[in-house]
């Protein structure tokens, strides 16, 4: 029952799971004990034989975010807890970021005692979700935005951005209306998307044919860049009311 459970979790299964199918904590600690099982976090196992991946943290994390239902159970619901900014960067392949946190839209109140999980609670539209091998990640696009909202550095999210630009997994168009309201966090006019998309693929070292592209979709832009965009902290780093999207960032013990 156990295997059967974890078979459409990448190998994942928590106890709250097994014991709603008669599988006691006791039998689950057993399992563990004879290396049956492996220990991921609290309530959350891997079955022994399942390859490790590198999003395995992630995958535990979410799993352990609504512990009693199966990831397929999830889906079905409204409120399915989705991976974002930082963290789905990261599963994307987007940029060079640091796996400080683990990163979840979500929309009703919750609380952990994890000091590595941050819940943005906020709406999420359907059309800013897709699935990575089976997780719920806001898409690439959303990830942009949800970045620059957050005041990422500029460095960073020029990365991110040449990325999704250069694997063709966004619209030149879409990226800069989605820069627009953040755009004075970079010095910038505010609605100045365009103007930000140029600098940050001239930042990232973009070829200029590329950048030529992107130029097109600029009323006016500027005929010359700057070498860096200004540097700031993320608030990925503190607790605060994310602005302008409306979201509140929740850390450990929030709700």
């Amino acid at each position: 029952m156990v295997s059967e459970l974890a078979a459409d979790q990448w190998g994942l299964v928590t106890s709250a799971q097994t014991k709603a199918e008669g599988v006691s904590s006791q039998q689950m600690a057993r399992l563990a004990d004879t290396g049956r099982l492996e220990r991921l976090r609290h309530g959350v196992y891997r079955v022994a034989g399942t390859p490790s991946h590198p999003h395995d943290d992630l995958r535990a994390a979410w799993l352990a975010l609504d512990p009693a239902r199966t990831a397929a159970e999830r889906m079905t619901g409204a409120d399915v807890g989705v991976v974002s900014h930082r963290s789905a960067a990261i599963v994307h392949r987007l940029g060079d970021l640091d796996a400080d946190y683990l990163d979840f839209i979500i929309q009703s109140r919750k609380q952990t005692r994890d000091p590595r999980i941050r819940f943005h609670r906020r709406y999420l539209d359907v059309k800013d979700q897709t699935l990575v091998d089976g997780l719920p990640v806001t898409t690439a696009l959303a990830t942009i935005g949800d970045l620059a909202s957050a005041q990422l550095d500029g460095g960073h999210l020029a990365g991110v951005v040449r990325d999704a630009v250069m694997t063709q997994r966004v619209d030149l168009d879409d990226v800069t209306g989605i820069l627009g309201p953040f755009a004075h966090h970079y010095g910038v006019p505010r609605g100045g998307g365009a103007e930000l998309l140029q600098q940050l693929l001239y930042q990232a070292g973009i070829p200029e044919n590329i950048r030529a592209v992107a130029l097109l979709v600029a009323p006016q832009p500027r005929t010359t860049l700057p070498p860096r965009l200004p540097s700031r902290r993320s608030s990925d780093q503190t607790a605060s009311t994310a602005s302008n999207t409306g979201e509140r960032v929740l850390g450990n013990g929030d709700s």
